[in-house]
């Protein structure tokens, strides 16, 4: 992969010769089929960057690399120092790692017995739809499993797991708590076992960086052809044949004509925008909080399918939802240098049966960001939470320490911020979305 990332690092057509595309009718066709392959392959090309990215040493810094079929356990509970390149990470779980290559036969899971720690594996197929194990499917319990791609046959005797591609993420969350429990939990996590060929050993490389050349092209072709055709998307498929990156084609730079090259990299320049002015588009506002019930199976909505890899990839609806709000009371942007309210009245804390939190970032990049007191997330397992009189719970948010302490205190980060609730196995009234999250009210500094 990284001979063919250097290979195509030819930069993109600059902003002057893409206005110019309009007077060659040629470059014009591609660009319009190369932006419904950018949008149709952004998940895709995303996870294959991550999995060269995650497989391979391409910094000092990386959290975890290992080699394909192998588990890789963080190790510790999310920090801004340690979020590596996941997108409105989670600062609740300890995370867990793998990429599996299921092309060659089953891969074997082992899974420990869990007893009442809630934990979750999310198996991603390459077009962003997730498969759970856990808590929810198990009860906790020690389980053996074959997770199989497209054409894999199952032992005889073993629950079978189908997913819809070969090449697959799994990213697991493993409840826990700072401190000892952090121990339990990851000798909990180390337990868990992939049984199946080993990928080549980790080595150093260069990060891939595919939307800044024709190397997406490449990438999408060669994901193309790896998985099979589905339903009603044949006409597609024949339109990116043409283009030179479809599954029946073998994407060759060379070969292109300087229309399709000049297209092709225009679309690249300009699918970052479209996918922008799309954004988010919830099934549910309530209370300034947005959730969507539809993202996590898009069905043909490749625009949704696109937005939902960007922000990070998504849960089952069962397993989790993530209200979030970017606004307050006054529908003005969230801002570290305000104060906000946030009052659960009594007996209308987040209903669910595993936990519920409240993490801050930073909106513009989806990260977590430094705060004097180390606390990015609060919830039900914080320590210390004062409730009301009245048993009412009311957090104060904001990049300041407030007058009142530091035991409701959520910090924001110093510019706009994006709030992120979770919800994990939410019962039917969130689900159906009869329970809301309150309003973030703006207030003045007591």
């Amino acid at each position: 992969m990284l001979a063919l990332a250097m290979a195509l690092a030819a930069g993109l057509p600059s902003v002057e010769e893409c206005r110019a595309v309009p007077g060659d009718p040629e470059a014009a066709l591609t660009l319009s089929v190369g932006l419904q392959g950018y949008i149709y392959g952004y998940p895709m090309v995303d996870l294959l960057k991550q999995q060269h990215n995650e497989t391979h040493r391409v910094s000092v810094e990386q959290p975890v690399v290992a080699p394909v079929n192998t588990l890789a356990v963080y190790p510790g509970l999310l920090t801004p120092d340690t979020q590596g390149q996941l997108r409105a990470a989670n600062a609740d779980t300890l995370y867990l790692n793998a990429w599996l290559d299921l092309s060659q036969g089953p891969v074997m899971l082992e899974v420990p017995e869990m007893g009442e720690r809630y934990y979750t594996l999310a198996f991603m197929d390459l077009y962003g739809r997730p498969v759970h194990l856990g808590t929810r499917t198990n009860g906790g319990k020690a389980a053996r499993y074959a997770l199989l791609g497209p054409g894999g046959v199952a032992p005889k005797g073993v629950e079978a797991v189908r997913l819809d591609t070969d090449t697959v993420w799994m990213l697991g969350r493993v409840l826990a708590v700072s401190g000892a429990d952090l121990e339990i939990a990851r000798g909990l996590a180390g337990a868990i076992r992939f049984e199946g060929p080993v990928g080549a050993p980790v080595a150093e490389a260069e990060p891939l960086r595919p939307t800044e050349s024709l190397l997406f092209f490449a990438m999408l072709n060669q994901a193309l052809r790896g998985v099979p055709l589905r339903e009603g998307e044949a006409g597609l498929m024949a339109m990116f044949d043409k283009a030179g990156f479809g599954p029946s084609v073998m994407f060759d730079q060379e070969a292109l004509t300087p229309g399709q090259r000049l297209g092709l990299g225009c679309a690249l320049r300009s699918g970052p925008g479209v996918l922008s002015q799309r954004g988010f588009r919830p099934t549910h506002v309530r209370n300034g909080w947005m959730w969507s019930s539809a993202i996590a199976d898009p069905g043909f909505d490749y625009l949704l399918r696109a937005e939902a890899a960007r922000g990070g990839y998504v849960n089952d609806p069962k397993e989790s939802i993530y209200p979030a709000a970017i606004t307050d009371d006054r529908g003005e942007p969230l801002r570290g240098d305000r104060h906000y309210r946030l009052r659960f009245a009594p007996g209308e804390l987040p209903p669910v049966d595993a936990f519920w939190s409240i993490t801050a970032y930073d909106r513009a990049t989806s990260q977590l960001l430094p705060n004097a007191i180390a606390r990015y997330t609060i919830g039900d397992r914080t320590p210390g939470l004062a409730f009301d009189d009245d048993g009412a719970l009311t957090l104060i948010l904001s990049a300041g320490e407030p007058a009142a302490g530091t035991a409701n205190w959520l910090p924001l980060p110093q510019g706009e911020a994006l709030l992120v609730m979770r919800m994990y196995l939410p019962r039917p009234e969130a689900l159906e979305g009869r329970y809301a999250p309150p309003v973030v009210e703006r207030i003045e500094q007591d």
